[in-house]
């Protein structure tokens, strides 16, 4: 499927912000499932814009906005060719680099389990694709999708307990069951059909190879999907990170759209 994507962020503040160092992960990754196309991105006020690959292989663009401003906006928007899969027929997402399994293993403050994480998690075995999927089916049982119930700062035990979540919760507390069944599990960040936002999901190693799991949506990864990043945690993919001095943040639009492309 050929996809085109247009992702939009500003970001307002107070007073007049200047030294405004800042960090972007929003920029497509090519993988086995999707191949980037045309890609083009922007930054306001311009600033000269630095590419690199951070340690999880990630598109970092950096830079620093000297003068003064009262808002920044970022946006990035391009084509994307993904491959069609079932929604039951995980397809791979990549082949594992050697230490994966080692990196991904682990939990973080925010996949730490609690009592309600690990009995989910006690109800699995195996350590198979079909682990996985019963992994997916259960964390999407266990959260109601409620937008604003929670916030980056919540845990995924957090999440499961209060039954509440949003896209970030469902990813995090999959990977949290499945590390704890005994799959490496990672948080991945993207764009999607429909959504208006960017959206979250999860990746779990099997036989070195990885899998792309969507459990707010209780489906697998598919062509409809486009991602960007992937990481251990929420933190680890954050969008945008920056530092400036003279105000504070007023608020934040996002805007997300991803549409077929017409022949």
């Amino acid at each position: 499927m050929e996809l085109l994507f247009d992702y939009r962020m500003s970001i307002g503040f107070d007073g007049m912000a200047s030294r405004h160092a800042f960090t972007l992960r929003f920029v497509p990754m090519d993988t086995l499932r999707q191949r980037i196309g045309r890609c083009v991105w922007a930054v306001d006020p311009s600033a000269p814009l630095s590419s690199s690959v951070d340690s999880e292989g990630n598109t970092v663009l950096s830079g620093t906005v000297q003068r003064p401003h009262s808002r920044f906006s970022a946006c990035v928007s391009g084509e994307v060719s993904t491959v069609s899969a079932d929604s039951d027929s995980p397809v791979p997402e990549h082949s594992a680099d050697p230490l994966d399994a080692m990196m991904y293993r682990h939990f973080t403050p925010k996949t730490e389990p609690g009592p309600v994480i690990r009995f989910i998690a006690g109800g699995l075995d195996g350590r198979s694709v079909e682990t996985a999927m019963d992994a997916m089916h259960a964390v999407h049982d266990s959260i109601r999708y409620v937008k604003g119930s929670t916030s980056p700062q919540t845990t995924a035990e957090e999440a499961v307990s209060a039954g509440e979540g949003v896209c970030q919760d469902y990813a995090q507390a999959m990977a949290s069951v499945c590390i704890l069944a005994g799959l490496p599990a990672r948080y991945v960040v993207g764009y999607t059909v429909g959504e208006g936002e960017s959206h979250a999901w999860t990746e779990v190693l099997v036989d070195g190879m990885w899998y792309g799991f969507d459990p707010t949506a209780d489906r697998t990864v598919g062509s409809s999907h486009i991602k960007v990043s992937h990481g251990r945690d929420f933190d680890d993919c954050r969008i945008n990170r920056g530092v400036f001095v003279g105000a504070a943040i007023s608020g934040q639009t996002v805007n997300v759209t991803v549409t077929e492309a017409r022949p």
